[in-house]
C-alpha cells in the first residue's frame, strides 16, 4: 500500500519546480511593468499599478502593456526666426532732409522743393 502512494520524484524536486514556475509566472504577469521601468516612462507608477491590480484580466494586462510600450510626446520645440524689419520706403522726414539738402546745394528751386514737401505732408 505504501507503493501506491510513493513518487518517481521527490518532493524538492516538486517545490524546485513550483518556485521556478512561480516566478517564471511572477516576471510574465509584470512585464508591462518591467518595460515602463526599463524604458524611464513619466508615468511607470501608473502604468505598475494598473498592470498590479487590473493585470489578472487579460484587459487590464494588454492596456498596461500598450501603455509602456507607447511613446513619450514629448512638447514640440518652436523656433521662430523673425527677419529684421526692413525699410521699402524712407520715411517722410528722411526725405524731407534729403530734399532740403537739395536745396541748399541748388540742386532744386524753391518751388520744386514746395511742391515735393506737399506731397511728403500730404501722404503723411
Amino acid at each position: 500500500m505504501n507503493l501506491l502512494f510513493q513518487s518517481n520524484t521527490s518532493d524538492t524536486t516538486v517545490g524546485v519546480v513550483f518556485v521556478i514556475f512561480i516566478i517564471v509566472g511572477a516576471i510574465f504577469y509584470f512585464i508591462p511593468s518591467i518595460i515602463a521601468l526599463m524604458r524611464g516612462k513619466s508615468n511607470t507608477v501608473a502604468i505598475i499599478a494598473l498592470n498590479l491590480f487590473l493585470g489578472w484580466s487579460i484587459v487590464g494586462w494588454v492596456v498596461s502593456l500598450v501603455w509602456s510600450l507607447s511613446s513619450e510626446v514629448s512638447p514640440a520645440k518652436i523656433v521662430v526666426n523673425q527677419q529684421p524689419i526692413q525699410k521699402t520706403e524712407e520715411d517722410g522726414i528722411d526725405k524731407l532732409t534729403k530734399l532740403k539738402k537739395l536745396l541748399d546745394e541748388g540742386a532744386i528751386t524753391q518751388d520744386e522743393f514746395d511742391q515735393q514737401k506737399a506731397v511728403l505732408l500730404k501722404n503723411s
